[in-house]
């Protein structure tokens, strides 16, 4: 599983905590997880098990000319399989999981794994074409793909990394994109003009296995039966800032299984604005 932790709110807060934390426990997961962030050494010291492996961001890799500075960020999403490939302990790791941190688990995640597989015909593809897989966008209908949860096949051959370079070279000659999303419209046009046969992207189904709470009613009717969606994304929106105090902590708390002790760390329940594209 790979996160993506840049700029003062993603790594002040604790976002990252509260993801992991949940896969740990509702998502019943204690494999390895990738964090890139450009947070000092100390931040996240000792923090995590010794599955978590934390990378810092190789100064090449940044491009800062965006007219939006959150595409800096979003940027390194193409860049996953690359810092897996630099470290030799994940050596033996196929597929990868690139989570973004405004999303908590809330079920097992290899039984989510398991049922997306099965639906959308993921196994191990031993031919030319690239593919990443993304739940489909059903907020903007002008959106292919809702680009906060992928998955990739890693594979020795150059043609695994191909849709990742093919999407970053699209990012790079949009500077005035808003959102990563629109790179992937224009990814999906030259497929399906044939312009583009190496690279496939494959939509998935939300169905019941992602949700996006977006009001107290949806957290609390949530947190009332502790039944949850295997991936629970908090939508970076206006929205996400009117959630009622008391209807939010029950909820993270919930989610979180926080026992009375932790409950008492008020940053892992305090109420922020999620999401990306707040990063500076």
């Amino acid at each position: 599983i790979f996160l993506i932790a840049f700029g003062e709110r993603a790594t002040s807060t604790t976002y990252v905590e509260r993801t992991i934390m949940s896969l740990r426990r509702r998502g019943e997961y204690q494999g390895r997880v990738l964090l890139l962030t450009d947070a000092p050494d100390e931040r996240y010291d000792g923090l995590f098990d010794e599955n978590v492996i934390v990378m810092h961001p190789k100064e090449e890799h940044l491009k800062t000319d965006f007219d939006f500075p959150a595409m800096t960020v979003k940027r390194f999403k193409t860049y996953i399989i690359d810092y897996v490939d630099m470290v030799p302990e994940l050596d033996a790791v196929e597929w990868i999981y690139y989570v973004d941190i405004d999303i908590l688990f809330g079920a097992p995640f290899r039984d989510l794994i398991q049922k997306l597989g099965e639906e959308n015909k993921i196994q191990g593809d031993n031919n030319f074409s690239s593919k990443l897989y993304f739940f489909k966008n059903s907020f903007v209908d002008q959106y292919v793909a809702q680009s906060g949860f992928m998955i990739a096949q890693r594979k020795t051959s150059n043609t695994a990394n191909h849709c990742l370079r093919l999407w970053r070279s699209v990012i790079d000659s949009q500077l005035k994109l808003e959102h990563d999303q629109s790179s992937l419209n224009l990814i999906s046009k030259d497929i399906e003009s044939g312009k583009e046969h190496r690279c496939q992207l494959v939509i998935m189904e939300q169905g019941d296995h992602i949700s996006f709470p977006h009001n107290n009613r949806d957290l609390d009717a949530m947190a009332k039966d502790s039944t949850y969606t295997s991936l629970i994304h908090i939508k970076n929106t206006s929205k996400s800032t009117s959630f009622g105090e008391g209807v939010h902590e029950k909820f993270v708390s919930d989610v979180l299984m926080l026992s009375d002790d932790e409950m008492k760390n008020g940053k892992l329940l305090e109420k922020t604005t999620f999401g990306m594209s707040h990063l500076s």
